[in-house]
């Protein structure tokens, strides 16, 4: 109350002949009462300040919000616990303020999820987040973007409705040199601003006659500023796989790693075995071993795993795992595809080698 009391006094001053000096002084003051007195030592104690501080920011002093800020608190809010308060921001405070999301945004949220094992909402934030870079792919006209595959898994919403729009009619251009000499020309116009930024709450957009003069490096660049560049999108998908892990559903993890090594425009990432080492020791402990056997076939291995297969391969030899067990064995039969490089059935005693992919 002293607060909102002190504001109201010093938004008055603005229509006052009041001193410089004396409005200053308001101004500290107020800045001072805001600040805690004693900084806290405690996890809850940060989020209740910064509840404290959204609150005044957007209720007494009306600011202006950002994705910055919305992310920031967001990332305050997981970070305490408080997740019904950041649920309640990414469900409605975006929306509520005109807000687009960004990968940032999907990011944090799959880490609440992370943290509280919910893979249901953590699917539908996922189905949101790929729809999501559909769109940013679109808006940078990345060569084939009209053809990204689409999740096994989820339903993302359809494109139809911006797909089914009618073109616009398209002028007749010159024939021969000279429309070589007007692309040209145009190309070289757009060179210096390909892509635009209407601001910082939009996405990208190329500028008339720039389609040609973008090249992948301008598309990562642009990328970049709304969260979702190969750095980015490789550690929202690892957040994603360590969740799917957690709660052993390895057969979506591993489709989400081939995803990432073959199936994102412009990003071909291959994840390493520390990558993804929470996932391969919650395959291991729950004994599926094919799983296990795809993770480490997958994802590259340490440096030194690396010695270790060039020494193999030196001396004819190559990494082996006992399948003795009936259990181990039965997955040649359910699994076939996986085991195709083995033509004779496996027999009791017998020890069969997996060479690494």
């Amino acid at each position: 109350e002293r607060a909102a009391k002190a504001t109201s006094e010093l938004l008055d001053t603005k229509t006052k002949s009041v001193p410089k000096d004396t409005r200053d002084k308001m101004h500290m003051d107020l800045i001072d009462m805001l600040m805690p007195k004693e900084v806290p030592t405690a996890h809850n104690g940060v989020g209740s300040e910064a509840s404290r501080l959204m609150r005044y920011y957007l209720d007494v002093l009306g600011g202006s919000v950002s994705k910055q800020l919305l992310n920031a608190y967001l990332s305050a809010m997981i970070g305490n616990g408080r997740f019904e308060e950041a649920w309640r921001v990414f469900l409605g405070d975006f929306e509520k303020h005109g807000i687009p999301k960004d990968g940032w945004t999907f990011q944090r949220m799959l880490r609440l999820c992370a943290r509280t094992r919910d893979v249901p909402s953590a699917w539908r934030i996922w189905d949101e987040y790929k729809a999501w870079r559909a769109e940013v792919e679109k808006a940078l006209g990345t060569p084939g973007h009209e053809k990204l595959k689409r999740s096994q898994t989820m339903v993302y919403r359809s494109s139809s409705e911006s797909d089914s729009k009618d073109e616009p009619a398209v002028a007749s251009e010159p024939s021969g040199d000279d429309a070589a000499l007007n692309r040209a020309s145009k190309d070289m116009l757009a060179l210096a601003e390909a892509l635009e930024f209407p601001g910082d709450n939009a996405l990208p957009t190329i500028v008339a006659g720039g389609a040609l003069a973008v090249i992948p490096s301008d598309r990562e660049i642009a990328r970049r500023k709304i969260g979702c560049d190969m750095k980015t999108e490789h550690a929202t998908y690892i957040e994603m796989i360590t969740l799917l892990g957690s709660c052993s559903d390895f057969r979506s993890a591993i489709r989400l790693i081939r995803e990432e090594k073959s199936g994102i425009l412009e990003h071909k990432h291959n994840p390493t075995m520390d990558d993804v080492s929470s996932l391969y020791q919650n395959a291991v402990m729950a004994g599926d071993k094919h799983a296990a056997l795809d993770i480490r076939g997958l994802c590259m291995q340490k440096p030194a795993h690396a010695a270790r297969r060039a020494l193999h391969r030196k001396w004819g030899t190559s990494f082996s795992w006992d399948l003795t067990d009936p259990q181990r064995k039965s997955l040649s039969r359910r699994f076939p595809e996986e085991f195709r490089r083995h033509t004779e059935p496996f027999k009791d005693g017998e020890r069969v080698t997996v060479r690494q992919r």
